[in-house]
């Protein structure tokens, strides 16, 4: 089509914002009707959040590039994969600044082996944020709020603003106490030697309030990332269910989150990771992998895709549909069903931003993976 572009989407976001008139809306709704690569710029845009002066923002914005790679995706083919309609990637030049959310789709006809109905993950818990005490104490915490002051016998705890912090417990014993992250939420930990663990939704940690002995030991279900602080005397040992992770002073991701199979990603030091009585020892910029019934692979890692998680973004890779539906249960706390078993193979590339309305990621899988999906009376996610 000859029109041009960059009009094109300015009529496109005063559409949206309703300060369009008559006579260009008219025109600019027969190009939506008329135009699929129109068409699909709208449904990316009008989902997409309106901040002051945006229009005077696009004006400098090269729209015409960004839509001549677009429409180049939209007519490319591959024998045996169809590569998903980008029009995000218009979004991400034209609207990412604005909304924070980006998705680059790549759809892939394979499947893996048939897969549950149901996509279980972690149980949702039912008191949200939480601290259980090791004698049985549980106490409510703030979570994104002004920090409040919370006294519990000889420890002063401060949480808030997505943070738990405290001081004392030499009295407490050495009882491990639990912290619980429920979907939706992320949270910060600061333990009494100094090292900082920041937990991924649905993630639980069990700690002591100080660690007087010879080693440092937490326990980890879920995804967590530590920066531990160094102590050449006392080893910082994480325990998950199938591997225990040794360091005395470095940075690392740990993903315990999938039965079988637990991946640990250094950042920076040094790290032993045990398992079945063999272990690995990691250099910076390696993750190790390790499955139930394979043992250990050391690759290489991504760390702005395995840590970005903590900026509320989940990266995915060649990903099975299930595997993305345990993350849209962790992150926004829904249960989700396969009412088309397989769907639950179906693999995709792209990212899911925490802070996006569920409903546009799903819009977004119904429009460009030929997945469809709807609520049932109970707020449970259908897929098929």
């Amino acid at each position: 089509m000859s029109e041009n572009h960059e009009h094109i989407y300015q009529l496109l976001l005063k559409k949206r914002n309703g300060t369009i008139n008559e006579s260009d809306d008219q025109y600019v709704s027969a190009l939506i009707n008329g135009h699929e690569d129109i068409e699909l710029m709208w449904r990316a845009l009008k989902h997409s959040f309106s901040l002051p002066g945006e229009e005077k923002f696009w004006q400098q914005i090269d729209v015409a590039n960004a839509w001549s790679a677009v429409r180049e995706e939209l007519s490319e083919k591959n024998s045996g994969v169809y590569n998903i309609r980008r029009w995000l990637f218009a979004a991400a030049v034209l609207a990412v600044a604005l909304t924070g959310i980006s998705l680059i789709w790549k759809n892939s006809r394979r499947t893996v082996e048939p897969a549950p109905v149901v996509a279980t993950s972690t149980p949702v818990p039912v008191n949200g944020l939480r601290l259980q005490l090791a004698g049985g104490e549980t106490i409510a915490l703030p979570y994104n709020q002004e920090k409040q002051d919370i006294k519990t016998g000889d420890v002063q705890l401060s949480a808030g603003a997505k943070k738990l912090q405290y001081t004392g417990g030499t009295a407490m014993g050495n009882g491990f106490n639990t912290l619980t992250v429920p979907p939706k939420m992320d949270y910060k930990l600061l333990l009494s030697d100094g090292t900082e663990v920041w937990l991924n939704a649905t993630s639980k940690l069990r700690f002591p309030f100080s660690f007087p002995g010879n080693k440092r030991e937490v326990y980890l279900d879920g995804e967590a990332f530590f920066q531990v602080a160094k102590d050449d005397s006392k080893p910082f040992i994480v325990h998950t269910e199938q591997t225990d992770i040794q360091v005395l002073g470095t940075s690392f991701n740990v993903n315990a989150y999938n039965d079988g199979i637990t991946k640990t990603a250094l950042v920076s030091g040094s790290v032993v990771a045990k398992a079945d009585g063999k272990e690995v020892r990691l250099r910076p910029g390696q993750e190790a992998v390790y499955k139930t019934d394979k043992g250990y692979d050391v690759r290489s890692f991504d760390e702005s895709e395995v840590l970005a998680w903590m900026k509320g973004v989940y990266v995915f890779h060649n990903t099975s549909l299930l595997e993305i539906a345990h993350v849209i249960e962790r992150w926004y706390g829904v249960q989700v069903v396969f009412d088309n078993k397989e769907l639950s193979g179906k693999r995709f590339t792209g990212g899911l931003e925490k802070l996006q309305r569920l409903d546009y990621f799903l819009e977004t899988l119904e429009l460009i993976g030929d997945v469809h999906y709807r609520y049932d009376e109970k707020g449970v996610v259908h897929l098929k």
